[in-house]
């Protein structure tokens, strides 16, 4: 036990100091569950197993090269906020892997109980964000709730900060001396008056230390638009007990929801903070998965997207090896991955 707790430390060591060659390793996995899929018996499980590990290595080496940049962080983090982020954590590992819990909850229980696993997963998922979204800092609900790391400006951060490190303190020093004198009797630091800003951008406000700042209040109108997109799944889950699965009216009803939501929160545009804007940026965008969702891609994406295919495996000699093959496995990605309360 204390070898394989040696070897875990050394592992973390190890990530917290070569994250390049790290997401070297973890791109190569993706591409096996790629490589098997259709290939071999069971591989639609196969393939989202090796897909899910490798989206849950991602994640944990993540946290590792997080964990090793905050190290010389000593903020006090109270326990509402740990308990927030541990909740994040949750529903991130699974976002990650609910769709592989899907498939085995199928072959193990039938569809019935794939249904009922569904049906528990989005209730879990719904609570966890209503109670991040209203006991955090947190003004929107991201898809994961932990976005992976920009590993390459980490790197460049980590470069640019080793280079010019030496240089940012002497001028750093030479700045504070420029601009500040020290009382003798105390030992103070007190700015000088020719270290002040200009008047025209002087804002006389009290400063408020990040670390101490409590959550911000949303506004009303952008808490209801992001509740009713939290609720989403439930909703569509219901109007699929009601009206079938491949109705209609199911499908409207989630993309009402979301197109109403998204009016909510561009009729108040001028309320949204940074992050709200992002997040609101990749949910328009996301709207086009209902271009091949059912029963739209039963109806007219599906005819043309085989056209499409089998006109570039006759005019590309070359494309037939991989438009034949992704023609053929379409069906069942589309089945598997393309749920609409998966956004």
């Amino acid at each position: 036990m204390d070898k394989l707790k040696d070897m875990l430390k050394a592992y973390e060591a190890w990530v917290g100091k070569n994250p390049d060659v790290v997401g070297d390793f973890e791109t190569t996995a993706k591409w096996v569950s790629y490589f098997i899929a259709g290939r071999i018996s069971s591989s639609n499980v196969v393939s989202e197993l090796v897909y899910t590990l490798s989206n849950m290595l991602v994640f944990y080496n993540d946290r590792i090269i997080e964990k090793a940049r905050n190290a010389e962080k000593n903020s006090v983090i109270q326990l509402q906020s740990k308990l927030c982020y541990r909740l994040k954590v949750t529903l991130t590992t699974l976002e990650y892997s609910e769709v592989f819990i899907e498939i085995s909850a199928r072959r193990l229980f039938g569809q019935s109980g794939k249904w009922l696993v569904i049906a528990l997963i989005q209730a879990f998922k719904a609570a966890g964000r209503f109670f991040i979204l209203k006991h955090s800092t947190s003004d929107i609900i991201t898809s994961p709730p932990i976005a992976a790391l920009n590993r390459r400006a980490i790197g460049k951060q980590r470069k640019n900060s080793a280079d010019g490190a030496a240089s940012s303190t002497n001028d750093l020093l030479q700045s504070q001396h420029s601009i500040t004198f020290q009382l003798k009797r105390s030992g103070r630091v007190i700015r000088k008056v020719e270290g002040a800003p200009p008047l025209q951008y002087r804002d006389f406000k009290l400063h408020i230390d990040n670390n101490e700042a409590a959550k911000t209040q949303i506004p009303r109108k952008l808490l209801q638009a992001e509740y009713l997109y939290i609720s989403k799944p439930l909703i569509h889950l219901v109007a699929m007990g009601l009206f079938g699965r491949r109705s209609w009216k199911q499908y409207m009803v989630a993309l009402s929801i979301d197109l109403y939501s998204i009016h909510l929160y561009r009729q108040h545009r001028d309320l949204m903070s940074k992050q709200q804007k992002l997040e609101l940026s990749r949910r328009c965008i996301n709207i086009m998965y209902f271009l091949v969702r059912s029963p739209f891609y039963d109806s007219f994406t599906k005819s043309r997207l085989e056209r499409i295919l089998d006109f570039v495996a006759t005019s590309v000699p070359i494309a037939k090896v991989v438009a034949k093959p992704l023609k053929d496995y379409i069906p069942t990605w589309q089945s598997t991955y393309f749920y609409l309360w998966s956004t």
